[in-house]
C-alpha cells in the first residue's frame, strides 16, 4: 500500500503504510542508527513523526479529498523505543474543518 501524497521526509524515514481505512491507520517503521539519539534509542522527533503520520492518514481515510495539517499534538513518552515499531492512528471525531485523532 502506498501513501496518497508524496512525503519525502516520511519516505526518508522508511515508513511503510500497512492499512488505511474507516478512520484507522497502521504504519510500520524500522528505525536505523541515523534515527537514534545519543542514548542509541529512537529520537523523539522520529517517534512524533510516526504518530503524526498515523493520525493524518486515519483522518484522510474517511475524507481523502480533505487535507490534514497538525495544529496541536501532545504526547508522553513512557519508555525508550527501539525498532521495529508499529504505529496505529484512529480518527476520534471529524468536523467540517478539524479532525481529532489519537495514535
Amino acid at each position: 500500500m502506498e501513501f496518497d501524497r508524496s512525503m519525502t521526509f516520511v519516505r526518508m524515514l522508511g515508513f511503510r503504510l500497512i492499512s488505511r481505512e474507516d478512520g484507522q491507520c497502521e504504519v510500520h517503521y524500522q528505525p536505523t542508527d541515523e534515527h537514534c539519539n545519543s542514548f542509541h534509542v529512537v529520537h523523539g522527533g522520529a517517534l512524533m513523526t510516526l504518530l503524526d503520520v498515523c493520525m493524518s492518514q486515519a483522518a484522510r481515510s474517511v475524507a481523502p479529498e480533505m487535507g490534514a495539517i497538525t495544529i496541536e499534538m501532545k504526547t508522553s513518552f513512557m519508555r525508550a523505543a527501539k525498532g521495529p515499531l508499529r504505529g496505529q492512528g484512529r480518527l476520534v471525531q471529524r468536523t467540517a474543518t478539524l479532525a481529532f485523532c489519537e495514535a
